[in-house]
C-alpha cells in the first residue's frame, strides 16, 4: 500500500469512527433531554371537592361513557381532573396530568377511545387510568386515581383531591 493510499485509508477510517461515536453520543444526549422518568406526584393532603352534576358544564356525565375536565384550584396542584362516568353510580376520577412529563391528557373522543397524551403519545385506560401504550421515549405510570363518593339523591359527586404542595 502506498503512503498516500494508507493516509487516505486512515483519514476515511477516522471519519467513519468519529461519525459513529458522535452519532451514538448525540443520540443518547437527545434521548436524555426528551425523557423525564420522575412521575408527577401530588401532595398527600386530601381535600373534598363537591361537583354538582346538574350544572351544564357537567351535562356530558349524564350518560355512561361521558367525560369532562373539572378543576378545584385548591387541589391536585391546581391541575384539572378527568371524570368519566363508567356506570350509573360508578365513576373514574384521575389526574389530567400525564405521568411521563406532565403534559395534559386528552379526554376520550370518537377519534381516540383512550385517555391520550398528545406530547409523546402515551395512552391510558378510560376504565382504570392504567397505561395501555407507553410514550415513544421513556415510561409513564398509571394516572393518579382519586377517591370519590356519589350522592345519587342530590346528583352530587364529592372527589377527594390531593392538596397543593
Amino acid at each position: 500500500m502506498k503512503i498516500e493510499e494508507r493516509r487516505d485509508f486512515l483519514i476515511q477510517s477516522m471519519h467513519g469512527i468519529g461519525i459513529t461515536l458522535c452519532a451514538g453520543t448525540l443520540g443518547s444526549l437527545l434521548q436524555s433531554c426528551e425523557m423525564n422518568e420522575d412521575s408527577v406526584t401530588p401532595d398527600i393532603n386530601t381535600l373534598p371537592f363537591d361537583i354538582d352534576l346538574t350544572k351544564p358544564e357537567y351535562s356530558s356525565l349524564s350518560v355512561i361513557g361521558g367525560a369532562v375536565y373539572a378543576n378545584d384550584p385548591n387541589g391536585n396542584n391546581g391541575n384539572d381532573i378527568i371524570i368519566i362516568r363508567l356506570e350509573q353510580e360508578r365513576f373514574l376520577v384521575v389526574s389530567s396530568i400525564c405521568t411521563h412529563q406532565g403534559c395534559s391528557v386528552n379526554l376520550p373522543s370518537s377519534d381516540k377511545s383512550t385517555l391520550f397524551c398528545p406530547c409523546h403519545f402515551a395512552e391510558f385506560s378510560p376504565l382504570t387510568g392504567e397505561v395501555l401504550v407507553q410514550p415513544k421515549m421513556g415510561t409513564a405510570s398509571t394516572l393518579p386515581v382519586f377517591r370519590y363518593e356519589f350522592d345519587k339523591a342530590r346528583n352530587m359527586l364529592t372527589v377527594y383531591l390531593l392538596g397543593n404542595g
